[in-house]
């Protein structure tokens, strides 16, 4: 079967998370024995750097069409059109090349569901769709992008959520079935982690550093028990514009010397800071998946999470403590709770390989598609 995975853009050694959950699928559908098509459609601002318009090239087996039009914050409009213009170019080439697509993957509605009902419209493309944005359902959509996106699920072959509670949300709000497809993780470059012996005790946080990632609640519930428990430390992984404020926040509770900004670290670099700590914590007000605290399992780490939309399908007493969003208490005691407890990382590992592995993702995908 030819598939057609279009995203949002390529991964970059400058922008590594750049489309890498289309990416891996793609991938990962290519190894599963489909032929597969990657277009990369990259409307992000000029800031962004990059080359721009279109670049065609072969990576790891995969045709892959890039192209890159810098417009960043613009009205939606304007990125529809410019998003169907690029499409549109791509797609004529593919054809004069000889080639026939049977379906069409799409990522992200509010931001294909244009496109994919453009070119089902023209050129009679059938397709699927998975959902990993968390505003399509919440009230931050005009009724404009409502109707379309409820159009675009309507009229795709099927339609996938990333997690259990994001599919029943959506399924509550557009009235149309979704199945739960995990995302894919790349537990390659993560799951051989082998435990180096540390002084004390070690959390370790990975994350963009906004708020709906509460850094902050993180933070402040590790100072809590810090103060009961003196060898402890906490390492924060990740960039943003959160980052001073954070840092004022160990400067007022006096815990300089406890907590450590990582900064923006590689797979490889943060396999090796997992290596030297005993458990993950993210205090996310909102997800609509997790990929963090997968990779910290396949690590062999066990994780504290948020009831917060995505971590409540994979996170259980078998690997973690599950508490609620922004319950300070709740999470001192689950820190705690959590330097006393032992944790199979054998089992922890296993447990990701057979749920977020390539392989069975792209079973499930290819199930969905060939029914």
């Amino acid at each position: 079967m030819m598939i057609l995975e279009v995203s949002r853009g390529l991964p970059t050694n400058r922008y590594p998370m750049n489309g890498i959950f289309e990416w891996d699928q793609a991938k990962a559908l290519k190894q599963y024995g489909h032929d597969v098509i990657f277009v990369a459609i990259d409307l992000r601002s000029i800031r962004r750097k990059r080359k721009f318009g279109l670049r065609i090239q072969e990576s790891e087996g995969i045709k892959v069409y890039n192209i890159s039009i810098p417009l960043g914050r613009v009205p939606k409009k304007i990125l529809d059109h410019a998003g169907w213009f690029a499409f549109k170019k791509i797609y004529k080439i593919i054809k004069s090349e000889g080639q026939d697509i049977d379906i069409v993957h799409y990522h992200f509605g509010r931001t294909m569901s244009y496109i994919g009902l453009k070119a089902k419209q023209r050129f009679g493309l059938k397709y699927i769709a998975t959902e990993h944005d968390s505003t399509v359902n919440k009230d931050q959509l005009s009724d404009n992008e409502r109707a379309q996106l409820k159009k675009f699920y309507h009229e795709a072959e099927a339609r996938i959520a990333v997690s259990e509670p994001f599919k029943i949300r959506l399924e509550e709000i557009y009235k149309e079935k979704f199945d739960y497809i995990p995302n894919i993780i790349d537990l390659k470059a993560i799951n051989d982690c082998k435990k180096v012996p540390h002084d004390g005790y070690t959390f370790v946080t990975v994350g963009n550093l906004k708020k709906s990632k509460g850094m902050d609640a993180t933070i402040r519930a590790f100072s809590d028990v810090s103060k009961r428990c003196s060898n402890v430390k906490l390492k924060i992984i990740g960039e943003g514009i959160e980052l001073e404020n954070l840092r004022e926040i160990v400067k007022e509770n006096g815990i300089e010397d406890k907590v450590f900004f990582m900064g923006r670290l590689s797979r490889s670099e943060i396999k090796t800071v997992f290596e030297t700590s005993d458990c993950f914590i993210l205090l996310s007000r909102s997800e609509t998946f997790g990929v963090s605290y997968i990779e910290a399992m396949a690590a062999g780490l066990p994780v504290i999470a948020t009831k917060c939309g995505g971590p409540e399908c994979f996170v259980n007493d078998e690997n973690g403590i599950l508490i609620d969003v922004d319950d300070k208490e709740q999470a001192v005691v689950a820190m705690t709770e959590m330097m006393r407890k032992k944790y199979d990382g054998n089992k922890l590992r296993q447990y990701c390989l057979d749920v977020f592995s390539p392989e069975i993702v792209a079973e499930k995908i290819t199930e969905l598609i060939v029914k």
